[in-house]
């Protein structure tokens, strides 16, 4: 009971923290009301796929390729609920659960330890209670994803979860994808095997999205000028300050800081731990070829998992003492 408080105390000590960070760039905040018009739209009984495009056209948002209309999974879920304050608490109330379910997978380890660790995911969680961010892909995919890395030990809810997590938001198949290779690595090929039967029905159903992004699509409409920017480390070092512990430090050092961080977690993690550097090494990997100036806030897709190393160095340091 006493770790269940102090999760609750560290988790309160951040909320106060959001208030005096500064806010999210003005696209983030743009794509927030888009989607959010979005959902409002198919509530009062517009069909997605045309509300989202008329949506973005008058917004003068691109809506070609597929890869710039939102999957719908998140706007459906939200048109069930009758107001933001209403999706707001059920947001909150998922990212509690994730915490929760978090400590207990962290149960056979010690306390301080457990604690640490959830603190610093907590530490990337902040972006959920900026007003609207309810409307953000990324806050309720990361979720899905955390829920799957705690469910490690039943392989079949861990591949459901982080499937779901690849509906609600694509980049989340980074960690889909390390669910498979972390079986690669250890042999497990149900694990493997389900993962990659995971991905192949995930990408079918993209591949119905964008036909049907590709069927509302009229002559003269936006055409996204793409992703493929080789941002480089300025991107990741962006994408990482969405963790607020790396937020304000100096560009090497939050490099510094995940580079021994996720290395930690490769050589003395668990499978849950080693689950979320793998997913986490591709995301960043792939930030540094695709993304935008503006794209820094996909890090919240990854913010929650790139210090879970920092207490296996405390540990490995006290007990070379």
């Amino acid at each position: 009971m006493s770790g269940l408080r102090l999760l609750l105390l560290a988790l309160l000590a951040c909320l106060a923290v959001p208030l005096a960070a500064k806010a999210p760039a003005k696209p983030v905040q743009l794509d927030q009301e888009l989607y959010r018009t979005v959902v409002e739209r198919v509530r009062g009984g517009e069909d997605f796929y045309p509300a989202t495009m008329e949506a973005q056209r008058q917004r003068s948002y691109p809506v070609q390729p597929a890869l710039a209309v939102r999957p719908p999974t998140m706007t459906y879920w939200l048109a069930l609920l009758p107001s933001t304050a209403t999706r707001t608490a059920a947001l909150i109330a998922l990212l509690f659960g994730a915490l929760i379910a978090m400590r207990q997978s962290l149960s056979d380890r010690p306390p301080t330890e457990a604690l640490a660790m959830v603190a610093l995911a907590v530490a990337g969680l902040f972006g959920a209670f900026f007003p609207d961010n309810v409307y953000l892909h990324e806050q309720w995919s990361v979720l899905l994803v955390m829920l799957s890395l705690a469910a490690h030990r039943r392989v079949w809810l861990m591949v459901g979860l982080a499937f779901a997590a690849v509906l609600v938001r694509e980049t989340a198949l980074a960690w889909l994808a390390a669910i498979a290779l972390y079986g690669l690595w250890q042999r497990d090929w149900q694990r493997t095997g389900l993962a990659a039967g995971a991905i192949a029905l995930a990408a079918g159903l993209w591949l119905i999205h964008a036909h049907f992004v590709a069927a509302q699509v009229r002559p003269g409409d936006l055409t996204s000028p793409g992703w493929v920017r080789f941002g480089g480390l300025p991107l990741v070092i962006d994408a990482l300050r969405r963790n607020l512990v790396l937020t304000g430090l100096p560009g090497p050092l939050v490099l510094a800081l995940v580079a021994a961080s996720l290395a930690a977690m490769l050589r003395w993690g668990r499978e849950m731990e080693r689950t979320a550097a793998i997913g986490a090494a591709g995301f960043l990997a792939a930030l540094t070829v695709f993304g935008r100036p503006d794209n820094g806030y996909w890090g919240f897709m990854a913010a929650p998992f790139v210090l879970l190393g920092l207490p296996l160095i405390v540990r490995e340091l006290r007990a070379r003492r």
